[in-house]
């Protein structure tokens, strides 16, 4: 079996005190973000695990572990726990691992997700709800699960600029009255800084150009002055597509400690 860490490592060793009940942009400061690179022939092995380590967690009643489970069109999968601050790391199943509650179960589970990755990273963000623009105050969840992470590296020394440009950006969003949204989260630590990610939601692919061109419509010239105006500062950008998964993500109802 594999030394490598498998899904949410950080979270299963150290365990996270955090509470995803209501599932709210109110509830959110920094997100701690695991990322799996999966080999692709093993894609539905890891699936399967995923199901399984859900499973596991839920009969067991293992509390402080919540998580959105995204699938990226790159064969990575992101593992999105939200924290109230950095220091906000406890619990979760710290007992499992450190032999206290250990079973077989768990170690069949573990030694599986291990089988199915090629490597893994995790990074922590921060919410900006100042630059966010979420006009129905709805979370990407069911009923949009279809998404579009922007990273946006810029200069450094740039980065008050690009909160300035991004700040007009969202107040033209709303005196425009567009429908569509976007939510904004800066790098802290595991991303080449600076960085923005800028994130978008839909439906579905088709429903999201659909959007994308009303709100091109509706932004007429301004927008694209400011667009290129933010692309000015930016040294690298990466756009990545993918899905919410909610078949194999844990966000129970708050649990008391």
């Amino acid at each position: 079996m594999k030394k490598s860490y498998s899904i949410l490592v950080i979270l299963f060793i150290l365990g996270v005190k955090a509470i995803f009940a209501q599932i709210s942009d109110k509830d959110w400061n920094y997100l701690l973000v695991r990322e799996d690179a999966v080999k692709p022939s093993m894609a539905a092995y890891y699936e399967g695990s995923l199901a399984d380590m859900k499973l596991f967690l839920t009969e067991n009643k293992v509390k402080h572990v919540n998580y959105m489970t995204q699938l990226q069109d790159n064969y990575r999968y992101s593992h999105v726990t939200p924290l109230n601050s950095m220091d906000d790391i406890n619990g979760g199943l710290r007992a499992f691992i450190k032999g206290e509650n250990k079973s077989a179960e768990f170690d069949l589970i573990w030694g599986d997700l291990n089988e199915t990755i090629e490597s893994f990273k995790y990074y922590v963000v921060k919410y900006e709800p100042e630059l966010s623009y979420v006009p129905d105050g709805k979370v990407w969840l069911e009923e949009a699960p279809y998404r579009r992470w922007n990273y946006l590296h810029f200069e450094p020394g740039t980065e008050k600029e690009a909160e300035q440009i991004l700040l007009a950006w969202k107040n033209l969003y709303k005196n425009k009255g567009v429908k569509s949204g976007f939510r904004v989260f800066k790098g802290v630590i595991g991303l080449d800084q600076p960085v923005i990610l800028f994130t978008t939601w839909s439906k579905s692919p088709l429903d999201y150009q659909v959007e994308l061109q009303e709100s091109i419509d509706l932004l007429e010239d301004e927008g694209s002055i400011l667009w290129l105006a933010m692309m000015e500062l930016v040294r690298k950008a990466e756009t990545i597509e993918g899905w919410y998964l909610p078949q194999y993500s844990f966000t129970p109802a708050a649990q008391k400690d």
